[in-house]
């Protein structure tokens, strides 16, 4: 009999939301969730052991495939950088100041704010490609990663990447400028410890990047199990705006922006997951591109975006 289940992030008592399988591997076995009534967090229950969690990642994970595209921005983005984000360090040219405004129209960006000799953490940085980027940009990277397939790659990049967990690489107090944590968090079997960590070892004004599937979505509210960012059995959490929010806000941090984005590919890769991934590919179907264009567009009016991105601020002062 299954023990009953209370929200890792709330307390709550929780009840049961949906069930799902592995549409991704086309694994049977079936993985139950449950919703708080509280603050909406949706989480699996009961929650596997470590090395159950461990199985759901074969080496076929593409996120640990080696990338050899050059990390460094184009001109356009390194525009956008030097001009809104601090990067003056960056090489662009006489017009960069003019054309500014320009670029900030189409290119879209997550990279912090410079801060000089700073010190960056990509918490879960899969094939390294993020911290050469950052690198290329005068950063002082770090990242941890527990695959070993993901560790290879980095390696062979030369970064510096501590294979294990948060907690098993035992940064200093107050280390790092900027952490991110994209795509990761939902991931992370006990978030409360996870976010003390990332708090103790975040400098005081320091700032912690999050990025998360929205367990709001539009794309969550039409396909239900179907929708590809449940990605059951590895995303052991589903977060909305709120939850996210509550979650950083209990260890002190202070929010200091969040955006919901969405693009065509979830939903095209959902439809593969209702056809069963028979025939072709939904991206390579024109109609289905269409369809997607339009939900893009209706998730973004509604507000109702697939994913989250949020930053939040560790007081100056300490906390």
């Amino acid at each position: 009999m299954t023990s009953p289940a209370h929200c890792p992030v709330c307390g709550a008592a929780a009840e049961y939301d949906f069930s799902g399988r592995d549409l991704m591997f086309g694994l049977r076995q079936r993985h139950d969730y449950y919703g708080c009534p509280r603050c909406a967090t949706l989480f699996m229950h009961p929650m596997p052991a470590p090395e159950v969690i461990a199985g759901f990642y074969p080496p076929t994970y593409d996120i640990y495939e080696e990338d050899d595209r050059e990390p460094a921005p184009g001109w356009w983005k390194r525009v956008v950088l030097q001009q809104r984000h601090g990067y003056r360090h960056l090489v662009t040219g006489p017009l960069a100041g003019l054309l500014a405004p320009l670029a900030a129209l189409f290119t879209e960006t997550t990279a912090p704010t410079f801060v000089t000799n700073g010190r960056l953490l990509d918490v879960g940085c899969g094939n390294g490609r993020f911290l050469r980027t950052m690198r290329s940009l005068g950063w002082t990277v770090n990242g941890v990663e527990f695959s070993d397939d993901g560790l290879r790659v980095c390696r062979k990049a030369e970064l510096p990447v501590h294979h294990g967990d948060l907690a098993s690489a035992a940064f200093p107090d107050a280390h790092f400028d900027v952490i991110t944590v994209r795509h990761v968090i939902e991931h992370i079997p006990e978030p409360q410890p996870f976010v003390r960590e990332l708090v103790r070892i975040l400098k005081p004004g320091g700032t912690l990047i999050m990025e998360t599937p929205n367990s709001r979505a539009l794309g969550r509210q039409w396909l239900s199990s179907n929708w590809f960012a449940n990605e059951v059995p590895r995303h052991l959490f589903l977060y909305n705006p709120d939850a996210l929010t509550r979650l950083a806000e209990q260890h002190g941090l202070q929010r200091q922006s969040l955006e919901l984005s969405t693009s065509p590919k979830i939903l095209l890769n959902s439809l593969d997951y209702i056809l069963q991934n028979r025939g072709r590919p939904s991206k390579r179907i024109r109609s289905r591109r269409l369809l997607a264009r339009a939900y893009v567009w209706l998730a973004r009016r509604s507000g109702k975006g697939d994913v989250i991105h949020a930053r939040f601020g560790k007081p100056a002062s300490g906390g």
